[in-house]
Formats: structure tokens, C-alpha cells, sequence
């Protein structure tokens, strides 16, 4: 009982934060709409809008259903894949108790699979994060989403935001594939000189780090549930 509450608690304040949050963008956002300044707004679209943690579920689910394995069926009944990476579920499988060639196999097929148009129609909006990303839109500003999909991916990827309501493929949005550690800094940079980037959003601290001598720290948030605090950015748990 004390642990559900706790979580009821923990989710008011997350809530509480977030409305704060974006109640100061929204207030920016319209007084540059009325100076005429575009206001772009940017996130991190992987595990800052969009779970994909749900992807592991539906990769094992397929997987068992063919290849019978107890080990790799307790594994997953066990693990809670909450914030987990693929490397990291690569990494667990190497640990399991099965034959060199059982892992080889399971890993090249969650490798392959990881990313496929099925597998990327598993992934889910994050909490509140959908009206979250429309309310910043409907008053007027432009999302940036960014990713390190491949741009292979486009199509199944806007798909996948359509379906869940996030807006894109419209007037004021923008998704741009390849965006990695290398070209982080110049991909958003880019949209300084047609506007005023007002806020970025990432779960990535080695991005978010590599941007903080061109912004302010009230202008980068990063996702995180292990850093408390920041004198360089703002650190929120999620929508």
C-alpha cells in the first residue's frame, strides 16, 4: 500500500513539473510568435516520446514461438525491459546459461529484428508525452524530432507518430534521420539562423553535454531517472 501511494505521489509531482515546464514554453513560444520569431522546439524521439522497450516483448514473443526455450523464456519473464538498450539485452544473453550457437542465433535475430517496420509498431508513447508535444504545437510552435534511426526508416517512423497522434508531416514539423553524436551540435544549430531554438529535449547526456556552450541551461532538459542535478541543464524523470 505505502509503495502505491509513494508512485501516486511521485507521479502528481512529475506531472506538477512538467505542466510548469510547459506552461513557460508555451508563454515563450507565443510571445516570439507575436515578434515574429519562429520558435523551434526539439526532442530526442527514442525513450524521451516513444518507449521502445515494448519492442523486446514483441521480439521474444516471435521468437519463442518458433525457437522453444526455456532459458530464454525464464530470462524474459523475468527481466523487467523498462529503459533498457539493445545492448544491454545483448550483453544479458551472453550470460545465459545456452549453447554458443543458441546465443549467436538469438542475437543475430534481435539484431535483425530490432528495427524492422513490425518491430518499430511495437514502440509506445511515453505517458503524457503526446499531449505534451501538442500543446507546444497548437500555440504555435515548430517540433523538431531527431533520431539515430536510419533514414531507411522514415516511412514506418512517421507512421508509428501518426498513429499515436503526435503531430508530424505537417506545416511546422520536421524528423531528421542519422542524427548521432557527431553531427548533434550542427543538425540543431542549423535551425538558429531561421528562428530561436527555445528548448531541446534528450535522454542522451553525451548530446545534451556537447550542446551546452551554444545554449542556456533553462534550455536543455535531460531525461533521467539516476542524475538529480545539473549546474548545466535541467534534468526531468519523463512525461
Amino acid at each position: 500500500m505505502l509503495k502505491f501511494f509513494i508512485i501516486i505521489l511521485f507521479s502528481i509531482s512529475l506531472f506538477a513539473s512538467n505542466q510548469s515546464i510547459l506552461k513557460s514554453l508555451n508563454t515563450e513560444t507565443i510571445k516570439n510568435k507575436k515578434e515574429s520569431t519562429v520558435s523551434f522546439i526539439v526532442f530526442n524521439l527514442d525513450d524521451v516520446l516513444l518507449n521502445t522497450s515494448t519492442r523486446f516483448e514483441f521480439i521474444f514473443d516471435n521468437y519463442l514461438k518458433k525457437h522453444r526455450s526455456r532459458v530464454l523464456k525464464k530470462y524474459f519473464n523475468d527481466k523487467n525491459f523498462t529503459d533498457l538498450k539493445l545492448n544491454d539485452v545483448l550483453n544479458d544473453i551472453d550470460s545465459l546459461k545456452l549453447s554458443k550457437k543458441q546465443k549467436e542465433k538469438f542475437k543475430k535475430y534481435l539484431e535483425e529484428n530490432y528495427n524492422s517496420d513490425d518491430t518499430l509498431g511495437a514502440d509506445i508513447a511515453i505517458a503524457e508525452s503526446v499531449n505534451f508535444v501538442n500543446s507546444l504545437y497548437k500555440n504555435g510552435a515548430f517540433i523538431v524530432y531527431i533520431t539515430k534511426r536510419s533514414s531507411k526508416l522514415i516511412a514506418p517512423t512517421i507512421d508509428k507518430l501518426k498513429k499515436i497522434n503526435f503531430p508530424i508531416a505537417k506545416t511546422k514539423t520536421m524528423l531528421i534521420m542519422d542524427v548521432n553524436d557527431e553531427n548533434i551540435v550542427n543538425t540543431i544549430y542549423s535551425f538558429i539562423n531561421m528562428g530561436k531554438v527555445i528548448s531541446v529535449f534528450s535522454n542522451d547526456i553525451k548530446n545534451i553535454s556537447k550542446l551546452k556552450p551554444y545554449f542556456k541551461k533553462d534550455e536543455l532538459f535531460l531525461i533521467s531517472k539516476d542524475i538529480l542535478d545539473s549546474k548545466d541543464f535541467n534534468i526531468i524523470k519523463g512525461f
